[in-house]
C-alpha cells in the first residue's frame, strides 16, 4: 500500500501534489492507497482504502524515489508499505516522473464546486501570487511576477486572437500586492471585459476553491510560481498556459533559494523542484507543458 499518513503542512496546491504523488505510485505499483483526512474528500470524487498497520512503514523521500529503479521502488513496496509524508516531499518535484494516469481523470471536481464560464468568448484566467510569497519564508522573493509579465501575457493573448471576444479573471491571495493592482487597472483602462475571481472579491466570506475551480475551467491560463496555479492547469477544462520566461531562467540556472547556505540534503531537494521547471522550459509533456513562454 501507498500512504499519506499526514497531508503535506503546505498549501492546496502541494496537497493536490502530494496526493497525486500517491495515487500515481499506487497505479504503478498495482496496490491501494490510503490518505490523510483533508479537504480534496470533500472537493474531489476521490475513492480509497482504509488504512491499516498491517505491515511495516518506510518513508519514501524524493532523493530515494528520483534515484532509484521501478524495479528496485517494486522491490521495496513488496517488503514495506511506501509512506511520502513530509519531509518525503514527492509534490511536482517527482511530477514528470512519476504521473502516467491523467490526474484531470482523477481528481474530478464535485459539481457543487465547479463554476461554469460563458460560451460565448475566449476565457482567460490570470493566477497573481502574492501574501505566501511575501509575508512567509518568500524564498527571497524569488518567485514574485511583476506586473509586466501579465501585460505582456494579456499583449499576447490580443494578438494570437484579435477578432475574439475574451474575458479576464484574475485570482489572487492578496488583492494589496502591487502586481494585482496593476494589472486590474492595466485590463479596466484598456477596456476589456475583466472580473474578479469569487473568492478573490470576497476573500473572508468565500472559499478558495471556487477560485481554483474558475482557473481549472478557463481556456487559457496566465500562471504564476505557485502550485495552485500549476495544479489548475493540469485539471479540469485541457487549457493553454502561460508562463514567465525570467522564472523560468531562474530554475534554469539553479539559483539558490536562500542567501544563507543551506544543508547538501535541502539543496538536492531544491534542486528536483528547479528540474519541474526546467522540463517544462523543455516542452513538459502530456500532462502538463506550456503554450507561450513571455
Amino acid at each position: 500500500m501507498i500512504k499519506i499518513n499526514k497531508i503535506t503542512r503546505g498549501r492546496f496546491g502541494n496537497r493536490i501534489l502530494q496526493y497525486n504523488s500517491a495515487y500515481q505510485l499506487a497505479h504503478k505499483l498495482d496496490t491501494d492507497i490510503f490518505c490523510d483526512n483533508w479537504e480534496g474528500f470533500k472537493i474531489f470524487d476521490l475513492n480509497i482504502s482504509a488504512g491499516n498497520k498491517d505491515r511495516e512503514e518506510k518513508l519514501l523521500t524524493c532523493g530515494e524515489f528520483l534515484n532509484s529503479s521501478w524495479n528496485e521502488i517494486k522491490d521495496l513496496h513488496d517488503k514495506v508499505d511506501l509512506v511520502i509524508d513530509d519531509p518525503a516531499y514527492l509534490l511536482h518535484n517527482v511530477f514528470f516522473q512519476l504521473t502516467q494516469v491523467p490526474p484531470r481523470d482523477i481528481l474530478k471536481l464535485n459539481p457543487e464546486f465547479k463554476i461554469t464560464l460563458p460560451e460565448d468568448s475566449i476565457n482567460v484566467g490570470i493566477h497573481i501570487r502574492g501574501d505566501d510569497i511575501i509575508e512567509r519564508d518568500g524564498n527571497g522573493g524569488r518567485e514574485i511576477h511583476p506586473f509586466s509579465y501579465y501585460r505582456d501575457a494579456v499583449e499576447l493573448i490580443e494578438k494570437e486572437y484579435p477578432e475574439t471576444q475574451k474575458k479576464y479573471f484574475i485570482c489572487t491571495d492578496d488583492i494589496n500586492f502591487s502586481a494585482f493592482k496593476e494589472t486590474f487597472s492595466h485590463l479596466h483602462s484598456a477596456g476589456k471585459e475583466v472580473f474578479l475571481g469569487v473568492a478573490t472579491a470576497n476573500p473572508s466570506k468565500i472559499n478558495h476553491i471556487l477560485d481554483f475551480s474558475l482557473l481549472s475551467e478557463c481556456d487559457i491560463l496566465i500562471a504564476s510560481s505557485s502550485t495552485y496555479a500549476v495544479c489548475a492547469g493540469f485539471l479540469g477544462k485541457s487549457k493553454k498556459i502561460i508562463h514567465s520566461n525570467e522564472w523560468l531562467e531562474k530554475n534554469i540556472n539553479h539559483e539558490p533559494w536562500h542567501k544563507k547556505p543551506v544543508l547538501d540534503e535541502a539543496r538536492e531537494r531544491q534542486l528536483s523542484f528547479d528540474n519541474f521547471w526546467v522540463k517544462v522550459a523543455e516542452g513538459g509533456n502530456e500532462f502538463y507543458n506550456a503554450w507561450k513562454f513571455v
